[in-house]
């Protein structure tokens, strides 16, 4: 049939309804534009006679699987089959596209999901055809079948009678059991691409007598996200609406997009930093009752266009040169950060709990323009114990994460600054080389302070008491790395490289014995080291008893962790900060820039 007697035929079809979609449903496999693959995949088949028994058509809705299962269940009972293809023309095919075929059961699984349905097929499939040499159940919403449902279908859908043919249809396939899955072969149905969408809408047009412009179809296909359903419904509401000569502007007011241009100046006013500004567009755009959302969804694209325009690449389809060069000027001196954060604050603005308010909105030009101030302020030079901007760089958002951590230390240590790190408050010379730790005592030895811990007086961390006139035994933070402007003197690498590999011990030692690697999980930290010997901290005194009837074990798994033969002893210290806590800490920026400012973590902050 040709292209007009298709037309008039779906005009005259009885019982065919006035809707888009229904009158315009595809009848050969050659209309179902974006899904080329199935098409040809399944015409090939009809044509070379190797069909199958049972067919998964998987895919996003208003994609075609529906529509499929019907045109294959017509061209397998079409009498006059040309290459795969329905004549449209035959008895058959006359009596499948006025809804009149008695060999295609169709059942929705979503409404009929329980065993006793599936039992019905099962014990009708023996049944032959009526009129055709096939019948062909299409079962619609499959995912939805209970278990009990899947398992009465299994024997039937592996071995059916030879006339009969499954067609399951579902936009969920991953939740099909395996066991359905592999009996089938399976097609997966993509999302519409906007050519074929506009190719679809103007076949439809031109069958009703429409006149549109062709950027209308185009936008109309946008907003159907690859859904032939969704836009050929729309143009039939459009159509109803405004009459069979749509505009541009027609679609735009049927679709609810406002086109306000404030999208695009609150776009820059938000990239300038314009805070005052940019509220009182907000609120004159709330104020003149138009959608908050709508207004949301063209900022976000307005966005969008700017950070593509920043990346060198064309912003949109079809933007004239103006527009172009429009956009390359709004973002000429603009970070590409500073449009991540706006893309991301206004993306993220929930209007959904009450549209009407311009909180979320605020909110997210607040937090860009406040980030674009804190990006384009001076970061001071980064010094021993004070880094530069690793601080400053984190969004005002995250400051409340640092509510646990201790204040740093205060201005009385100024002059300070720049002095090179030393291993007492109290050393003598900055040119002398940092103290040496003391060596550990026979019961609980002191923890060494080695390169990465910096030392402060007591009462710089809050207690109360004055700062020492000599020197005297520091309390070690918390292991951290301190990033310096200039290189310091070389350290001593055993305690800071014994300390790097406690995870490697405690996965092996895991490995090698499962109550030992226990035992270094809960309260242990690595707590001196040097060339030949490594001493464990236990906080409790009783794992100090068990970790010492595997130090045979324990010997060559540290052994192994640090590349040369050590002995380990296991010693009590009821102070010692879990390795765990240690390594979680050190993972945050912001602690660490707290830290090497001379804070103190009181609790862990939990993993994300």
């Amino acid at each position: 049939m040709t292209t007009n007697e298709v037309t008039l035929f779906n005009a005259q079809a009885p019982g065919r309804t006035e809707n888009f979609y229904r009158k315009w449903r595809p009848i050969s496999f050659a209309e179902l534009y974006g899904q080329e693959h199935v098409a040809r995949t399944l015409t090939n088949a009809l044509a070379s006679g190797r069909t199958a028994h049972a067919y998964l058509l998987t895919g996003p809705r208003g994609t075609g699987k529906t529509t499929t299962g019907r045109l294959y269940a017509k061209a397998l009972n079409c009498t006059h089959r040309r290459q795969g293809e329905p004549c449209n023309e035959c008895e058959s095919c006359v009596a499948y596209l006025g809804g009149r075929a008695m060999d295609l059961v169709e059942l929705d699984a979503a409404s009929n999901r329980g065993i006793d349905e599936i039992r019905g097929i099962r014990d009708k499939v023996a049944f032959a055809p009526g009129a055709g040499q096939y019948k062909v159940y299409l079962i619609d919403e499959v995912h939805m079948l209970t278990d009990a449902a899947f398992n009465a279908l299994l024997k039937t859908l592996e071995e059916p009678p030879p006339h009969a043919v499954f067609m399951l249809a579902t936009t969920e396939a991953h939740k099909v059991p395996a066991t359905v899955l592999s009996r089938c072969q399976r097609f997966d149905f993509r999302r519409a691409p906007l050519a074929s969408l506009v190719a679809n809408l103007d076949r439809i047009c031109a069958g009703e007598g429409i006149t549109v412009e062709p950027a209308a179809l185009e936008l109309i296909a946008r907003s159907a996200t690859g859904s032939h359903r969704d836009a050929v419904n729309v143009l039939d509401q459009l159509a109803t609406s405004y009459g069979h000569e749509l505009t541009l502007e027609h679609v735009r007011t049927g679709l609810g997009l406002i086109g306000d241009e404030r999208s695009g100046r609150l776009a820059r006013l938000a990239l300038e930093g314009d805070l005052g500004g940019g509220l009182s567009l907000i609120a004159s755009v709330r104020d003149d009752g138009l959608d908050l959302r709508q207004f949301q969804r063209e900022l976000v694209a307005e966005l969008r266009a700017l950070l593509m325009a920043k990346s060198g690449l064309s912003p949109e389809d079809g933007a004239t040169i103006e527009r172009q060069r429009d956009l390359q000027q709004a973002v000429q001196d603009v970070p590409t950060s500073r449009l991540l954060i706006a893309l991301r604050s206004f993306g993220e603005a929930d209007l959904k709990q009450d549209p009407n308010s311009t909180l979320p909105l605020d909110i997210a030009l607040a937090n860009t323009a406040l980030g674009s101030e804190a990006s384009a302020a001076p970061q001071p030079q980064a010094t021993v114990g004070q880094p530069g901007n690793r601080a400053n760089d984190a969004p005002p958002a995250q400051a409340n994460r640092m509510a646990e951590v201790v204040p740093p230390v205060r201005d009385s240590l100024a002059p300070l600054k720049n002095d090179p790190p030393a291993a007492n408050w109290g050393a003598s010379s900055p040119s002398a080389p940092p103290a040496t730790a003391p060596p550990p005592a026979p019961v609980a030895p002191p923890r060494p302070v080695a390169d990465e811990t910096r030392t402060r007086p007591e009462a710089l961390v809050g207690r109360g008491d004055e700062p020492p006139t000599g020197a005297r035994e520091a309390e070690p933070l918390i292991t951290a790395p301190v990033t310096s402007g200039a290189p310091g003197p070389p350290s001593p690498p055993t305690l800071a490289a014994a300390r790097a590999q406690m995870r490697a011990i405690y996965e092996a030692s895991r490995a090698r014995l499962v109550p030992l690697g226990a035992l270094i999980n809960s309260g242990c930290d690595i707590i001196a080291a040097d060339e030949t010997s490594v001493t464990l901290g236990l906080k409790f005194p009783f794992h100090v008893q068990n970790i010492e009837k595997h130090l045979p074990v324990l010997n060559e798994v540290v052994s192994s962790a640090l590349g040369r033969p050590v002995t380990v002893r296991a010693v009590h210290d009821a102070d010692v900060e879990d390795w765990k806590l240690r390594e979680t800490t050190s993972r945050n920026p912001l602690v660490r820039a707290a830290q090497e400012m001379g804070a103190r973590v009181l609790s862990p902050e939990p993993e994300e």
